[in-house]
């Protein structure tokens, strides 16, 4: 396997370099009147990015609730990434994406944008004209054209760096070393097993040079009930009052091994069947109808917001679970970060940075 990846190396040292060559000279586009806070990561697959975008969000509604809040999104595989949309409600995630359809769902009032050009989407659909303006640039760290104000960048503290190596040979998109740029890292998904390994991930960021502030944070489930004949809101659950059941989870997310270890703890079972699809899976009518065909008539489907904003485009299957009288249950996931205080203070000392720059702004 080694002399594998020594052979190969030289395709890793390409992307290394055709990276480097499309962002050479690039001089980030500061968005008027915005403090802008990136979150974003080195790998692909899921870090987390959403979670901790939501608690950005709500740190600064309960914090700074006179402050607009947008995220910019580049709205991956939606159907609108080329020409850019502002998001009307979090129903339509084929035409606006998962992430930000989930957003928009979960903070109605918080302006989600999306586009491929970030920039040319922002300038095009903001609608916020006030000066207390907090932009959330959502998997920003790679996109340079904007400039941010701080950089968050977040490891799955599971695997964090991989072999080590970048695209194709490893799941990097840029060297280690090129955390140095980053103001915080943030490692998602802490568990007992994996802090054990937390100083070793340490000393590989000291050797590539990356000497910068790091946070940890885990996850915080919750189960949610899907009232299929109520328009579909949600209840709380409660494990505790459920004997002997059994479940399918379904999920298409970067790292559906952790999403199955967060709905073992919160459901209090070991009886789960487990059906994974591709990340960012668009769940046809086909495959719907076939995922229906699976669930066994004692079972109850379990799945993320995220796979459920699409799922339940599909009336035939909303009725479908209906007529065989299925229980839904939706893991929902927030943020829990070891040093909260200090990422606070952080987010708190950014915004009277901005709101001091944007007054000696108004005053020239």
């Amino acid at each position: 396997m080694k002399i594998f990846l020594y052979l190969l190396y030289p395709l890793s040292l390409l992307y290394q370099f055709l990276f480097w060559w499309k962002q050479r000279g690039v001089i980030p586009f500061h968005l008027p009147q915005t403090l802008v806070i990136s979150v974003g990561n080195l790998t692909v697959g899921g870090t987390g990015k959403t979670p901790f975008v939501q608690f950005l969000v709500r740190f600064f509604q309960k914090t700074y609730p006179s402050y607009a809040i947008t995220i910019l999104s580049r709205g991956y595989k939606a159907e609108k990434t080329k020409e850019g949309a502002i998001l009307p409600n979090g129903l339509e995630p084929k035409l606006y994406g998962d992430e930000p359809s989930q957003h928009k769902e979960m903070f109605p009032d918080v302006q989600v944008i999306i586009g491929r050009d970030r920039k040319k989407s922002f300038l095009l659909y903001n609608q916020i004209q006030s000066k207390k303006h907090i932009v959330i640039l959502d998997d920003g760290f790679q996109h340079k054209l904007l400039h941010r104000d701080f950089d968050f960048v977040l490891f799955d503290a599971n695997s964090p760096f991989g072999n080590g190596l970048t695209l194709p040979l490893g799941f990097l998109r840029e060297p280690i070393a090129h955390c140095k740029r980053a103001n915080a890292i943030v490692y998602t998904k802490l568990t007992s097993k994996n802090k054990q390994d937390l100083n070793q991930y340490k000393k590989i960021l000291n050797q590539n040079g990356v000497m910068v502030p790091i946070f940890h944070s885990g996850f915080k489930p919750e189960l949610k009930q899907v009232l299929l004949n109520q328009n579909l809101i949600q209840k709380s659950w409660n494990p505790d009052l459920e004997t002997d059941s059994k479940y399918l989870l379904v999920t298409g997310v970067g790292n559906p091994k952790n999403v199955y270890e967060t709905a073992k703890s919160a459901l209090l079972s070991e009886s789960i069947r487990t059906k994974f699809f591709p990340d960012h899976f668009d769940y046809a009518p086909g495959s719907l109808s076939s995922l229906m065909n699976e669930i066994q008539s004692n079972e109850t489907l379990v799945t993320t917001e995220k796979d459920w904003i699409k799922m339940r485009t599909d009336l035939r299957f909303i009725e479908e679970l209906q007529r065989k009288n299925t229980t839904v249950l939706l893991v929902l996931i927030q943020v829990s970060v070891d040093e909260e205080k200090e990422i606070n203070s952080i987010l708190a000392g950014l915004v009277s940075t901005y709101e001091s720059k944007t007054d000696q702004v108004l005053k020239t």
